[in-house]
């Protein structure tokens, strides 16, 4: 163990003290209107992260607390049918987000019955089980989800998307089947982690990286069984995404263009979770498939297709302490589902096992410490501002954060 690793104990929670307080003097400074026809809400929250062999998921080894997220939201009823609410969103992950405020969604949402509904507008992407939640700490004791399905780096890529939606909610006796059916468009941005996926590979030239990056559409659907077993829920997503198109400078001489095309891109997922007093299980297996089209310059090789995607899945138990300490605990997993014959086995897959601890200081202020034993470099990142000149087959990564929602 490095010098480095060894030290974190007392680096974060020097850190973390400082951000205790000010996440306590922000709770002083906030009195809502019971009475309100608006409804306000929002969440600070402060990280620390440092690992020991690779800088993932972002710039870490040297230790950053470039880990925050702010979010404010408002939403009002209008009538006993009409909604409107919208949330604004700043995140600095590392390299990306820079604290910039964005429009992280909003809807008009008219509930017919229960049975139906519209949203439309910037509408949360239900892509998979917990996607809703994404940025809700009080709802779980860690600071990461799996990353192999919830990979906070594709932030902008799963939070929301621009569309419309079809929702509802059937009861048959003890069962409830909650639906969503949508369509719309996901905006990308060149500075994003989702660019940096394909600016990691060897075909364009970083820097300066990706110069136009985005798609036409997204599709998919939702189900959630609840089922007559107390606390047994079950779930089903399956999304897909047409014309992701991605280009740049071409590595070898980046005065001329590369470019990739996904035609179709599609995203299936099955789910089960369970509570039974203290206790919450949770699984989610998850399959990715596309095909693509590769396009370099023209003198040097005609345009060629080939298929890719991965397979992803977890599994993760938690247990309520008490009134104040939460423990949770999961295992995940990714792999390549077409490697390359000349690819590094390493790189194909990686494996991630997490525990967590979160505090309740009271009901508005958490703190969570979480350590990984990581193997595997699938999908770790080597461009500027997250540099791996050299990958090793396993590393260690900790985090600690501390939160403050209203």
């Amino acid at each position: 163990m490095t010098t480095q690793m060894t030290s974190l104990p007392a680096r974060c929670f020097s850190a973390l003290l400082a951000f205790s307080a000010l996440a306590s003097g922000l709770q002083a400074a906030i009195s809502l209107g019971e009475n309100s026809p608006v409804q306000i809400g929002g969440f600070f929250s402060q990280g620390y992260m440092i690992s020991d062999h690779n800088n993932y998921p972002v710039d870490t080894k040297n230790g950053t607390a470039d880990f925050r997220e702010i979010g404010f939201n408002a939403s009002t009823t209008l009538g006993s049918h009409l909604r409107l609410g919208g949330q604004l969103f700043a995140q600095r992950f590392g390299k990306y987000g820079d604290d910039k405020v964005v429009l992280d969604w909003a809807v008009a949402d008219y509930n017919f019955r229960p049975e139906i509904g519209v949203r439309v507008g910037r509408i949360k992407y239900p892509r998979s089980l917990q996607s809703d939640v994404l940025d809700l700490d009080v709802v779980r004791p860690f600071i990461f989800l799996p990353q192999s399905i919830y990979d906070t780096r594709l932030r902008d890529f799963q939070a929301s998307f621009d569309g419309a939606m079809v929702y509802g909610s059937l009861t048959a006796g003890k069962n409830t089947i909650d639906y969503k059916f949508y369509y719309g468009d996901v905006p990308i941005k060149t500075d994003s982690g989702v660019a940096d996926y394909f600016n990691t590979s060897s075909l364009y030239a970083n820097p300066p990286g990706l110069k136009q990056i985005g798609l036409d559409s997204v599709r998919g659907a939702a189900l959630s069984w609840t089922t007559p077993v107390a606390g047994l829920r079950l779930g089903a997503t399956y999304s897909y995404s047409t014309n992701l198109l991605v280009s740049g400078p071409f590595r070898q001489v980046p005065s001329l263009t590369s470019s990739i095309n996904l035609p179709k891109a599609e995203y299936m997922g099955v789910s089960v979770d369970y509570t039974t007093g203290p206790w919450t299980f949770t699984s989610e297996y998850f399959i990715n498939k596309l095909n693509s089209t590769l396009t370099l310059p023209a003198f040097i090789a005609p345009p060629s297709h080939s298929t890719g995607g991965y397979k992803a899945w977890y599994v993760s138990a938690a247990r309520r302490l008490g009134k104040k300490f939460e423990l949770g605990t999961y295992y995940t997993e990714t792999w390549n589902s077409y490697p390359s014959a000349t690819a590094l086995p390493s790189s194909n897959q990686r494996k991630d096992w997490a525990l967590a601890l979160r505090y309740d200081v009271n009901d508005h202020l958490l703190f969570k410490i979480e350590g990984h034993a990581i193997d595997g470099t699938r999908d770790m990142f080597n461009v500027p501002g997250v540099v791996n000149n050299n990958f090793k087959n396993s590393m260690s990564l900790f985090a600690a954060k501390t939160t403050l929602s209203f």
